[in-house]
């Protein structure tokens, strides 16, 4: 018998065996007694919490956005200069992806699901949508502030969130970010595009 535990930690233990057992046997292959067999609890108490394996992939596929939304939805509620925004931005996106324990392998099997399954491609299409609006109203604002040149927000917005899916893709197949030189030129090269000089604040503080 497991012991009771509140609902937020045995939906988290849930979801870590869930993880484990999707990266290991696929989505396919995986079964939801697998999951409890892993998380050492009943189907029924499996069942409980995610009434489907979709709904318990559904609830990883979130998982896997909410560090990257989380980051971007603290940014825009900063008040500083769009341009320390986003430099703190790259900075922890650099961090986070140079800093996990295990490579995120789960985040090539969300996209290889997003291929083969509709309503998965509508969700991740759904978060990168979102992705995208949300840095666009940053670089928007470097705009009407006169930090940023006059230049398509919406497409900038895209090319960063290639970049970041970029990182998560090498991180998974154990390629680390190289943080000195990326948070450096690599940076430097993106605000050159968006048409600040090359006199960069790089060494500006993160917030």
């Amino acid at each position: 018998m497991t012991r009771h535990q509140p609902e937020a930690e045995r939906r988290a233990q849930i979801m870590r065996a869930a993880r484990a057992v999707f990266i290991e046997q696929g989505y396919m292959s995986a079964r939801m007694q697998d999951v409890a067999r892993r998380a050492r609890l009943s189907k029924g108490a499996l069942y409980f919490y995610f009434p489907s394996k979709r709904d318990l992939f559904y609830a990883l596929v979130e998982e896997e956005q909410r560090v990257t939304l989380s980051f971007l939805q603290k940014a825009e509620v900063d008040d500083r200069p769009a341009t320390i925004k986003l430099l703190d931005l790259g900075r922890q996106y650099l961090d986070y992806f140079a800093g996990l324990k295990s490579p995120p392998r789960f985040f090539l099997l969300m996209t290889e699901m997003a291929i083969r399954d509709e309503e998965i491609r509508d969700q991740v299409q759904a978060v990168h949508h979102r992705f995208v609006e949300q840095l666009a109203r940053i670089i928007d604002e470097g705009q009407r502030m006169g930090e940023f040149a006059v230049i398509d927000s919406i497409a900038v917005a895209q090319l960063l969130k290639a970049f970041i899916d970029g990182l998560a893709g090498q991180s998974a197949v154990g390629i680390r970010p190289d943080v000195e030189r990326l948070s450096t030129d690599g940076i430097r090269l993106i605000f050159q595009g968006l048409g600040l000089s090359a006199s960069i604040p790089l060494t500006a503080e993160a917030g």
